[in-house]
């Protein structure tokens, strides 16, 4: 994992404006910013343009620094371990629900997604979603603390003129059998109270579930997550 100081210092730099554009700044201000001596300063820039976690252009107003992809990277990655990091005390989240008969859109939406969901969750999702309606207070709470977790994030896309938004998912496993995902598109015609459900597998077959039956998810932390 990136140094500390490294890190630290490509921090210092995004808050200037260097995660996005060019940013106009001087070893002394650098030093002000990391308190710490202007020759430290430039010696942590120097080592950042090495590693190439920077580009950096020598101007008659200072040097021009934009991190670079590497670097963007690994604050990332520092980014996603504190999250881990905070997440990783969360008591066990479960949630139960009644199975519902859904709106007959979860395989278009599922196949349209599928790739992405691969890429993000780790699974071929099957093309069809379990819908889980929450019913009692205590579910909803559960479902309240799990949107406090981090989440995986399916970025969005655009397909023949046609916005698809990002989808917001959690690895759940569902009564303690068969692993999945809760995913929350941010257009959808169902309720708050509706959770779809995804899976490798179809989870009615799977589980012999029908209308009205009552499963279990429990949240899989992000940091357990395969």
């Amino acid at each position: 994992m990136i140094a500390p100081e490294m890190w630290f210092t490509l921090y210092v730099l995004a808050q200037e404006g260097a995660m996005h554009r060019g940013a106009v700044l001087t070893t002394h201000k650098v030093g002000e910013l990391l308190q710490v001596s202007q020759q430290t300063a430039s010696r942590r820039i120097a080592s950042c343009v090495e590693e190439g976690y920077i580009t950096r252009i020598h101007s008659a107003k200072g040097m021009v620094i934009e991190i670079s992809d590497k670097g963007r990277k690994e604050l990332d990655g520092v980014r996603s371990a504190l999250e881990l990091a905070f997440a990783a005390q969360v008591d066990e989240i479960s949630i139960e629900g009644a199975v519902v008969h859904g709106l007959g859109e979860g395989a278009y939406y599922v196949d349209m997604y599928s790739e992405r969901f691969e890429k993000a969750l780790g699974f071929k999702p099957f093309l069809g979603t379990l819908n889980v309606k929450i019913t009692d207070e205590r579910a909803r709470k559960a479902l309240a603390r799990m949107k406090q977790t981090p989440p995986l994030i399916v970025p969005g896309f655009t397909q023949e003129g046609r916005t698809f938004g990002d989808v917001v998912c959690y690895h759940v496993l569902i009564n303690q059998k068969v692993e999945g995902a809760v995913v929350a598109a941010q257009r959808t015609h169902h309720s708050q109270n509706i959770l779809e459900v995804i899976s490798p597998f179809n989870l009615r077959k799977r589980l012999r579930l029908k209308d009205n039956d009552v499963v279990v998810l429990t949240l899989i932390p992000l940091h357990l997550a395969k």
